[in-house]
């Protein structure tokens, strides 16, 4: 049977229809050749949710949105209708929470699933909400610290001025010829290192031996420093203030008695000041010792005067 040309176009373009139509549903997200649930949620905000975005279960994807749609009855609410792989089962409770699907952009449809042991059914409707999104708790978390970033934008920039005031050509130049200083200085150090090395190692060394010795000797010293405070303690307990203040009294009274010989006064002092006094005591022992000297040369002429008398003739 030969077949007309007229039929043969009709069966082009009605399986080019066809295919125009399997693939536009498969752009939109429908699942071409696995059986599925439709389910609906209302929601008052999408958040930019539109066809062909995808509805998850802990993070696997079991289905696509399949139609967004406004309910035209004044309320503003928006009509959501998801197809949904018809082996999962979805309990009554379950929440469909609309989340971004990346950071960048992009929503998805994430299926809380509850606990109820009831199970939907197709065309059964489901609770949702629209979650915070990370940028938007972000804002809430940045907002309340505007008015602290502010003010420690201001002090930042106050300190950047005070360093740039600080912080002058001369004070840069200085800055770095101190720097170069201290490069001189630790090279010349490290020179002395290096030629006292041996030195270095004996001074350790005898430091160690020292040490040593404290440690062996510690009993002597601890004893050592017990009779210290012994004898701290016992000049504590001595009273050593009023001592001294009694030694301060004597003194005192003994400057008092040579400011008074100085003067003068009492015998000691006319003795020590009065030359006239002096002189005749000078005199006196001065006739005394000759006195003396003569009596020792003639004994016989004192003797007879002074002992027995004159002789009767």
């Amino acid at each position: 049977m030969k077949i007309s040309h007229e039929v043969k176009v009709g069966a082009v373009a009605l399986i080019t229809i066809i295919a125009f139509i399997l693939m536009f549903e498969f752009l939109k997200g429908t699942a071409l050749f696995t059986s599925t649930d439709t389910y609906y949620i209302v929601y008052d905000n999408i958040a930019g949710l539109t066809e062909s975005n995808p509805v998850e279960i802990n993070g696997y994807q079991a289905g696509v949105v399949q139609d967004v749609r406004l309910i035209n009855d004044g309320s503003g609410l928006i009509l959501v209708s998801l197809s949904v792989d018809k082996h999962f089962n979805i309990p009554e409770d379950t929440k469909a929470e609309i989340t971004t699907a990346t950071l960048i952009a992009g929503m998805k449809i994430v299926l809380r699933m509850g606990e109820s042991s009831e199970m939907c059914h197709s065309h059964d409707t489901l609770s949702g909400y629209v979650a915070t999104s990370i940028i938007d708790r972000l804002s809430e978390t940045i907002s309340p610290l505007e008015g602290n970033i502010t003010d420690i934008i201001i002090k930042l920039d106050s300190v950047v001025s005070a360093l740039n005031d600080v912080f002058t050509p001369e004070m840069t130049g200085n800055i770095k010829s101190a720097m170069s200083n201290v490069n001189n200085i630790t090279a010349s150090l490290k020179d002395v290192s290096d030629s006292s090395k041996d030195e270095l190692v004996a001074a350790i060394a005898e430091l160690q031996t020292f040490t040593a010795m404290l440690s062996a000797n510690s009993a002597t010293l601890d004893s050592t420093l017990k009779n210290i405070s012994g004898i701290s303690e016992a000049v504590t307990e001595a009273d050593l203030g009023t001592t001294l203040s009694s030694l301060r009294s004597s003194l005192t009274s003994l400057d008092g008695i040579v400011k008074g010989i100085s003067n003068g006064e009492g015998s000691a002092g006319k003795l020590v000041t009065n030359d006239s006094l002096y002189n005749n005591l000078s005199n006196t022992l001065y006739n005394l010792d000759l006195l003396l000297r003569d009596m020792k040369e003639n004994p016989k002429k004192y003797v007879h005067f002074s002992l027995f008398g004159k002789k009767s003739e």
